[in-house]
């Protein structure tokens, strides 16, 4: 399952040709954006854009960075009255306005889906255009959204067809303001899950071909998007790496960085970009430290390491065969210091109380079961520690 329709072009969200491709998805849409879009200018002129399509949108803004069950029930109430909704933003604002198309007007609340006791529409009620602002989550190109219950403390997912956007339009002119910060997070981000979509025990020939060129891509070009922001062609490399990694999650899901930072995040609220940057040294070193044996599965996923290790620029004159995986370690840990990210759990609030509760959640998760080494609830206490 992909977006029907794919379009890249640099200045495209506000020459009018995102206002063309709104039209054919409706006349009434509700535009979901971003605070820092509507600071800067750029929703006017998309609005503006709109208006002159013929259309008649609504503007729903103030989506927090890490999305809550609130923000995603107040889209959702946005959306009663649209025939079709438009999300610009980064994955936050793409994942609210995903939940908001499919689950608006349905009779059910949010905490209903969120808890699993609805399920998703498979049928779209309301087709999505995504414009995603940032290069990390590639939510424009997944059917699911993540969302926190601060009640319970619980940040999980909620998935299905109805919020698989129709069309993706890959503008990366849109992730120039993007702050160093939310660069480096969501660069991260977009690291990982193309290694994680890669490595995953559900990875096929079809999502390899999709995850390894998104791993090459975003490795090439993440630090150079972050320190030369006005530079096209890395922010162009890392929009469509972030695109072909969500394409390939959809079928080959992640690994155990991903069930990990999603209960930490809930803990802590720390923005996910950076907890799966914190994460992916020790993940990848756990997920090497074990005897192949016969299995089939981890001989290849050490023949995975050593290609995306061959590929990384950076440390292509010193690569030997059979320390792939060490190799991604320590280039996850040098872009860390690069990006200016914090490499250790304690430095943004997690203690030592927290680890029993956050191992444990992260059993329940699809992205666990799916990493390339099985995990016990003591291995990944024992990844956690090795991070505090």
């Amino acid at each position: 399952m992909t977006p029907g329709r794919v379009s890249m072009e640099w200045g495209g969200a506000t020459n009018g040709h995102l206002a063309d491709e709104a039209k054919r998805l409706g006349s009434r849409p509700l535009v979901v954006a971003g605070s820092s879009l509507a600071k800067s200018g750029i929703l006017d002129a998309i609005l503006a854009s709109l208006h002159k399509a013929g259309l008649s949108p609504t503007v729903h803004t103030g989506v927090p960075p890490e999305p809550d069950l609130d923000a995603l029930q107040a889209a959702m109430n946005a959306a009663e009255g649209a025939d079709s909704v438009i999300a610009i933003g980064g994955g936050s604002v793409l994942d609210v306005a995903k939940g908001a198309a499919a689950l608006g007007g349905t009779g059910h609340d949010a905490r209903a889906y969120h808890s699993g006791k609805v399920n998703v529409p498979e049928t779209v009620s309301r087709p999505i255009l995504a414009v995603p602002t940032t290069a990390g989550t590639g939510s424009e190109a997944t059917w699911v959204g993540v969302y926190t219950d601060k009640e319970a403390k619980r940040k999980a997912s909620i998935r299905g067809g109805a919020m698989m956007p129709v069309t993706a339009f890959l503008d990366a002119e849109l992730t120039v303001s993007c702050p160093p910060a939310v660069t480096a997070y969501s660069g991260m981000d977009a690291f990982v899950q193309a290694v994680e979509a890669y490595t995953s025990i559900g990875a096929n020939p079809l999502t390899d071909s999709l995850s390894g060129k998104a791993t090459k891509l975003i490795s090439d070009s993440v630090v150079n998007a972050f320190g030369a922001p006005q530079s096209r062609q890395p922010r162009e490399d890392m929009l469509l790496g972030s695109y072909l990694a969500g394409v390939a999650l959809n079928t080959s899901r992640l690994g155990l960085v991903h069930g990990l930072a999603h209960p930490i995040g809930a803990i802590t609220g720390a923005p996910h970009g950076l907890l799966c940057g914190l994460l992916m040294p020790a993940v990848t070193r756990f997920n090497a430290m074990s005897d192949l044996g016969n299995d089939p599965i981890r001989f290849m996923t050490g023949m995975k390491y050593d290609q995306i290790a061959s590929g990384i620029i950076m440390f292509a004159e010193n690569y030997m065969t059979g320390l792939g995986a060490e190799t991604v370690a320590k280039y996850s840990e040098r872009i860390l210091r690069m990006l200016e990210i914090p490499s250790r759990l304690s430095e943004i609030g997690l203690r030592e109380e927290h680890l029993d509760a956050v191992a444990k959640e992260a059993m329940s998760s699809g992205s666990t079961k799916a990493n390339p080494r099985p995990v016990t609830e003591a291995d990944a206490r024992a990844v956690l520690e090795s991070c505090l």
